[in-house]
């Protein structure tokens, strides 16, 4: 029985308080409470207003002027101050506060004007008494709907003026009075029915749309969270590759509408990846954190800053179109890279190589513009690396010579016009030649003689390379076939060759059909063109090795990974770059390094060769830091087959009138 009560009682207090902890439902009972009780008290001030006109003259003053007016002028201040708070915006405290003080002053109203009401009935006639019944029938009545949507002030109204109208009627002994609480009584127990089955509905309702708002906020929650997904860079926060796509597509028909130009620039890390490989990919990723938010903090807002992906950033701006300032902006970015980056204890120095291009200048869409700056960015990583290169109209000329290469190629008929050219590398303790370097040739009836880099390049691009190699080996071996056998050759690698684990298959199909020993070739590789993938790399030279083959890495000493390089890769020999030699005769900082670059191949155990030798001086220099092979103009140029053979005759009966002198 106690747990009963209990039950009830804790109904009775759910019902009469104003629930704080559903901030929603009170949002809603306060916004339908404030445009209905103005009326209520509208409504309770003209109701009284004529019950006292009736009773005027009849009554006292007391009852039928004074109280009247005083209720009237706190219905009006009561009205005023809800339509002061239509304008107003309420806490959660004040709106409960604001509530439960209309829940207890509807309780004060009830029981004012019941007794006020029943206070006249003595002193009325058959029809004022009527007026009374009817005057607290109607504004119970109307007060109840008026405060449907606060339950707790609908029921205490409607309660204290109907006990006292029941009560009072019924107990009356007059037959009609007596009917007529009966059926007040029988239409308020409806219309509470009705008014609790609306508040209901009225509570769900606001709790469905709370329910609602809340799944719409997660929707948008992962809306949001997949755009990011889709946008966001998750590693700097910068824009993707995707969302400076589109940002770029808007930018340039902005442009167009608008006049003007947009400026745009790629910029990649020089020296990002030894950094990465050697401290590890932790080490790399905060690296690029530190990269993103340097620039971020450095450009200005209208600038648009994003990651493409790996060490690539881009940005661009329709605001930094004159001359000075673009010249002015590509320094200022330069010199971000001159203070080293800390991460971890450790100071990181790296250098930035950055492409432009303009629009509408150098192109007319936004992948041409790309297509634009990430050929300046290419030219500045091959001949200005940690530089700016701006898109000008001789790169223009080189990507339609290009375009042009592609295009003959394609259509080339490879076996008839490719021809391999071979320079010798010397052997400076006999004079003779040690080995021959295979130089891919192409003399194409549209073009005429097309430089080696620009169609070696162009395969590389249109992915023909891995019909030009086998070719172009193939052809080198049957020259070297009939060449003695002390005598080697060296045949370059692209960097598509050595990715790939098919084309080393065909490699080694190829030399072991060609009639020469594999241990008489040097398969040469550049730097770049194994650290994109390393393993890969080293799993594909060691195949070449295990054919008896040997490795010669080329071009040492023009990348930054070089020391990576001969320690990681199973390497033989070393190609010391021409840029190494071109200056020793006037530049001490030339010649110290390339006396410590051919130090460390001999004491690693591997032979080295230097290139671009092209004088005297040259050469006796080489011979007395002890390196031992050479090639270069100094010794002979590049030369057909046939040419191969006479002097390989003239090399042979050279080093025989030597013996014979001897």
């Amino acid at each position: 029985m106690l747990n009963y009560f209990e039950m009830a009682a804790s109904q009775i207090r759910t019902i009469f308080r104003v629930p704080r902890e559903n901030p929603e439902l009170v949002e809603a009972k306060l916004a339908a409470f404030t445009r209905q009780v103005p009326m209520m008290y509208a409504l309770v001030v003209v109701n009284t207003t004529a019950l006292a006109i009736t009773f005027y003259g009849t009554a006292p003053y007391l009852l039928t002027v004074y109280l009247p007016v005083a209720f009237a002028a706190i219905c009006v201040m009561r009205m005023l101050s809800w339509l002061r708070t239509r304008n107003t915006t309420l806490s959660l405290n004040q709106a409960v506060e604001k509530l439960t003080g209309s829940i207890i002053f509807a309780g004060i109203l009830g029981v004012a004007f019941s007794a006020w009401s029943l206070s006249l009935f003595p002193y009325g006639d058959a029809y004022s008494k009527s007026h009374i019944a009817f005057f607290m029938a109607v504004t119970s009545i109307g007060c109840g709907f008026c405060l449907m949507h606060l339950r707790a002030a609908a029921l205490i109204v409607t309660t204290l003026v109907v006990l006292p109208f029941a009560f009072f009627f019924g107990s009356s002994g007059n037959t009609v009075f007596v009917s007529i609480a009966f059926n007040f009584v029988v239409v308020i127990g409806a219309i509470l029915f009705m008014l609790l089955g609306n508040y209901s509905d009225f509570e769900k309702r606001v709790n469905s749309e709370k329910a609602l708002r809340i799944k719409q906020a997660e929707l948008q929650l992962l809306s949001d969270t997949n755009f990011r997904n889709s946008n966001i860079d998750s590693l700097t926060g910068l824009p993707n590759r995707r969302n400076f796509f589109a940002e770029l597509e808007r930018g340039i028909v902005n442009t167009e509408h608008r006049g003007g130009g947009l400026l745009l620039g790629i910029l990649d890390l020089d020296g990002f990846k030894p950094i990465n490989d050697i401290h590890g990919h932790c080490m790399g990723d905060r690296l690029l954190v530190e990269v993103a938010d340097r620039l971020r903090a450095h450009l200005a807002p209208h600038v648009f800053l994003g990651r493409l992906g790996g060490d690539e950033f881009v940005m661009f701006s329709d605001q930094l179109l004159d001359p000075d300032a673009i010249v002015e902006a590509e320094e200022s970015i330069e010199n971000l890279f001159d203070i080293p980056f800390e991460i971890e204890n450790i100071a990181v120095r790296i250098r930035c190589s950055i492409g432009y291009a303009e629009f509408p200048d150098t192109a007319k869409t936004a992948q041409d513009l790309f297509e634009r700056a990430d050929y300046a960015l290419f030219f500045a990583k091959q001949h200005k690396r940690g530089n700016a290169v701006r898109f000008s109209a001789e790169h223009e000329a080189d990507i339609r010579e290009a375009s042009s290469v592609s295009r003959a190629l394609a259509n080339a008929d490879l076996d008839r016009e490719l021809w391999i050219a071979y320079q010798p590398i010397i052997d400076a303790t006999t004079q003779q030649p040690a080995s021959f370097e295979a130089l891919a040739r192409w003399n194409s009836p549209e073009l005429g003689n097309v430089p080696p880099m620009s169609f070696i390049v162009a395969a590389e691009r249109s992915g023909m390379i891995g019909q030009l190699t086998p070719l172009l080996l193939r052809k080198a071996l049957e020259g070297a076939a009939t060449w003695p056998e002390h005598v080697r050759i060296s045949f370059n690698l692209s960097a598509v060759d050595v990715a790939s684990p098919l084309s080393i298959l065909k490699i080694i199909g190829i030399v072991q059909q060609s009639g020469v020993k594999a241990s008489r070739i040097d398969f040469e590789i550049t730097e770049t063109a194994v650290m994109g993938n390393l393993a890969q790399a080293t799993e594909a030279l060691n195949a070449l090795k295990a054919l008896g083959a040997r490795i010669s890495l080329d071009d040492f000493g023009t990348g930054y990974s070089s020391l990576s390089c001969i320690r990681e890769l199973p390497l033989d020999k070393v190609k010391i770059d021409r840029s190494f030699i071109s200056k020793i005769e006037t530049d001490y900082a030339s010649r110290l390094i390339l006396r410590t670059m051919i130090g460390l191949c001999n004491g690693l155990g591997h032979d080295c060769i230097v290139e671009g030798v092209e004088t005297g001086e040259q050469v006796d220099f080489l011979r007395r830091e002890d390196c031992r092979f050479m090639q270069g103009y100094f010794f002979a140029k590049p030369m057909n087959i046939e040419q191969v053979g006479d002097y390989l005759h003239s090399a042979q009966f050279s080093m025989l009138a030597e013996r014979t002198a001897s």
